[in-house]
């Protein structure tokens, strides 16, 4: 068809606005920006903005967040569509929410920056951004609904692992799950349903009670790994540099997952 085509309907604006969970090895946090222009000035808000026309909205999400804060390269999945009529003062304008994930490694070793039209880039504690209402827009229902997304997806998907480091203690792991969930597990049965039963297997068991502690990794004797039959694989690394019982550091059996999941003799309900 030659010629300009135009439509007869009109059309509403389209930004996109990213939900940052980052994990520091104690704490779950999120990231938002304080804005820089109105309308909301000075009030904090979901990194985000609107998307350009040769963008998809995936490239949008990815561009606003490492522009109004400097993160980029990370774990990102769509949430949902928000367009209520009265969610921005600027006019008619759908929103595409996205939630990321950050490890301790990038969390500690990324600076964040604020730009383009944000004024400063903050992290702050996931429990104050939920039980304080502060943020601009319609920002609060949607971490509101990313939380519940990753509440959903967390109990099927091994996506709490991007949270994590390749190296980490079950009591790391144990604080996200806890964190999402907003519920405390026995740490016995969360021990047991993510490394697995065996004949020997947790007899030798370990915490580490500061995680924030430089983690130094040092070989244990052989004898002292365990078969395990969940999904995670002992490291025959421990926490070096504390003056407590160190804890045992364990990766991710992806394929182990896997064939669990074929066998559909695993889940992450507890």
């Amino acid at each position: 068809m030659e010629g300009k085509f135009t439509y007869d309907y009109p059309r509403a604006a389209l930004t996109t606005d990213c939900v940052v969970f980052g994990f520091d090895g104690e704490n779950l946090k999120i990231l938002l920006i304080k804005r820089g222009i109105e309308p909301y000035q000075g009030k904090w808000a979901l990194p985000g903005g609107f998307m350009r026309i040769e963008e998809t909205t995936d490239q949008c999400a990815q561009r606003e967040l490492k522009e109004e804060t400097g993160v980029s390269g990370v774990f990102m999945r769509q949430i949902q569509t928000f367009s209520s009529l009265d969610r921005d003062p600027r006019g008619r304008v759908v929103s595409v929410a996205y939630y990321a994930l950050i490890n301790p490694t990038l969390f500690n070793s990324i600076v964040i920056t604020a730009g383009d039209d944000a004024a400063d880039a903050r992290w702050f504690n996931l429990e104050d951004v939920v039980s304080v209402k502060f943020l601009a827009f319609d920002h609060q229902i949607i971490i509101d609904t990313a939380i519940e997304k990753l509440r959903q997806e967390i109990r099927h998907y091994p996506i709490a692992f991007e949270l994590m480091d390749e190296r980490f203690t079950i009591k790391q792991l144990q604080t996200v799950y806890e964190s999402i969930l907003d519920k405390r597990f026995d740490r016995g049965n969360f021990h047991k349903k993510m490394v697995g039963v065996s004949a020997n297997s947790i007899e030798f068991k370990m915490e580490v009670n500061n995680v924030m502690e430089e983690i130094l990794y040092y070989n244990r004797p052989r004898k002292e790994l365990k078969k395990n039959t969940g999904i995670l694989i002992d490291t025959g690394e421990v926490v070096s540099g504390v003056k407590h019982k160190p804890a045992k550091i364990y990766r991710f059996d992806r394929s182990r997952f896997e064939e669990l999941v074929r066998n559909s003799d695993f889940t992450f309900d507890f």
